[in-house]
């Protein structure tokens, strides 16, 4: 029985070896690729391009705001309370007009970022997928790789993929 126990264990061993030379392991790191990839450039300039004019008018409004403060605090005492309490409601109203203007562009810009992402995502898989079909990979980690020899990374592969994609998607 022991004996069997054993032969059996052994040509299960020896079983796993045989196939694990067949294995063919990858590792990339999706922060370099996100960090690094030229398509996260163009996606950053183009969320500056439109949204940056929103943004300006939310910082002037600011600092209208800024203003309007710095002179109630300058004229309180020489100004009559009618005056004040407009001032005051003017400040109130421009707040809340702020709050509701950036609450709605931070929704914007999230939404398009997400869809920007996705978009990226999705290439990443198919150049991933691209390189492992042609490499003859059993197996592509990405996330949650403690240690991974350099031996193993792809990234760079990766990387250059997504850059002669970039550039053929710009002539």
């Amino acid at each position: 029985m022991k004996k069997s126990v054993a032969v059996l264990l052994l040509s299960l061993l020896f079983s796993v070896s045989a196939s694990a030379a067949d294995l063919k392991i990858g590792v990339v790191s999706v922060e370099r690729i996100l960090t690094e990839a030229p398509q996260v450039d163009a996606v950053n300039t183009s969320m500056l391009e439109r949204f940056g004019p929103q943004r300006d008018e939310l910082q002037k409004l600011e600092k209208e705001i800024t203003g309007l403060q710095e002179n109630y605090k300058r004229n309180e005492l020489v100004m009559t309370e009618d005056k004040l309490n407009d001032l005051k409601k003017d400040i109130i109203g421009k707040i809340q007009m702020l709050k509701q203007k950036e609450a709605r562009l931070t929704q914007e810009v999230n939404t398009v970022r997400s869809q920007e992402l996705a978009t990226l995502q999705q290439q990443v898989r198919g150049i991933i997928e691209d390189i492992a079909k042609k490499g003859k990979y059993s197996l592509i980690l990405s996330e949650g790789v403690a240690y991974a020899s350099d031996k193993l990374d792809i990234t760079d592969k990766v990387l250059e993929q997504m850059k002669k994609a970039f550039e053929s998607k710009k002539k």
